[in-house]
């Protein structure tokens, strides 16, 4: 019989936890059986279309006197219909309370995902606090997440470092050309440099487009894929720099491959950030990369071999880097070319799924 893992998440969004959860459930529901404890959301139906065992509890952060129980309730539900082998629990340290208290001396792992905003520090540390009481082992999806952890007392025999993977996509040239159209780009006669990312203060896209505005070329175009509370004010900004004719906000779209394909240089301006999905889907493409150095960035992109590194919150260095690779077709190809076989080595979902079930395996089998 197949040992049974249970999944547990804080939401189902539209965002990189829900993404990396599918994805390990989609690439490890052969080899295991998995269950999905999950409230309801915008990212719901695709978790709902899995042939897997699923149940629903109330957001605690809609109603935590409600959830809290409710939670603890479909545990012990799941459990009766199969005893749960493992727990692995995404993004939200605190659910690990409701599982200690449902199943005890069931093992669980803890996936943080990254934290922003504000109060990212303070989350941090109650990972830690929540980690060192409750969870068998952690996984840091980058080297900056672990050592910060490592750093505030997390016990480093728990830590384990599995960098977010992706698949490579199986690209269609009619949806491009489709987007094209929607989008009124024009790729052969066109520099379309891209991001995809929430519209929020974290993710620096302020700072892109005060970077763009410095770049000179009616052929250049800027493409922000994403949505998120300040796509108003972005606009109001690309209005303002005098730019908003060149600057494509697209929404969110399921379809970012697609999109991506017609990049020629993705832009990563992040604040703050862990294991950036869109960079390593663009590094899936072979696209050249400018990011920031926050988080792990820096170690997805390798400065000067795959793209370029450069501080955060810095549009006169941001708009220098992309001057420079945008006059430069032979080394956006040496960058290309060098970030398809670094995202191959580090970043493709093959290598994460293997990592995660080694880890899998090797706690269950304790």
């Amino acid at each position: 019989m197949k040992k049974h893992i249970l999944f547990i998440l804080p939401y189902l969004n539209q965002g990189g936890t829900e993404k990396q959860a599918l994805s390990l459930i989609e690439g490890l529901r052969d080899r295991y059986k998995i269950s999905l404890l999950a409230p309801d959301g915008k990212g719901a139906p695709k978790f709902r279309a899995l042939p897997i065992l699923q149940r629903e509890y109330t957001k605690w952060e809609i109603n935590v006197f409600k959830g809290f129980p409710e939670l603890i309730a479909r545990i012990k539900e799941i459990q009766r219909e199969q005893a749960i082998d493992l727990v692995h629990v995404h993004g939200a340290h605190e659910l690990m309370l409701a599982v200690y208290l449902a199943l005890k001396k069931v093992p669980i792992l803890y996936t943080v995902h990254g934290f922003h905003g504000l109060g990212a520090k303070f989350s941090y540390q109650m990972s830690r606090w929540f980690s060192n009481w409750f969870a068998d082992r952690v996984i840091c999806v980058c080297e900056a997440e672990y050592n910060l952890l490592r750093e505030l007392g997390l016990s480093e025999k728990k830590l384990h470092l599995i960098y977010n993977g992706v698949k490579e996509p199986i690209l269609d040239s009619d949806k491009s050309l489709e987007l094209t159209k929607k989008f009124q780009l024009d790729p052969a006669n066109q520099i379309i440099l891209g991001t995809a990312a929430r519209l929020d203060e974290a993710k620096g896209l302020t700072y892109l487009l005060q970077a763009f505005a410095k770049l000179q070329g009616e052929n250049l175009h800027l493409v922000i894929a994403g949505n998120g509370d300040l796509e108003a004010s972005l606009k109001q900004e690309a209005q303002d720099l005098g730019i908003s004719d060149r600057v494509i906000f697209t929404g969110y779209l399921d379809d970012l491959p697609n999109l991506m394909q017609l990049f020629d240089i993705f832009v990563l301006p992040s604040l703050q950030e862990a294991c950036s999905l869109a960079c390593a889907e663009a590094m899936s493409q072979g696209k050249p990369v400018v990011g920031t150095r926050v988080g792990g960035i820096a170690e997805q992109v390798s400065d000067r071999r795959t793209g370029f590194i450069v501080m955060p919150r810095d549009p006169d260095s941001l708009a220098v880097k992309l001057a420079e690779l945008i006059a430069d077709q032979e080394l956006r190809d040496r960058f290309a070319k060098d970030g398809y076989s670094r995202y191959r080595q580090l970043f493709s979902s093959e290598i994460m799924l293997e990592k995660t079930a080694q880890l899998y395996d090797q706690m269950i089998a304790t």
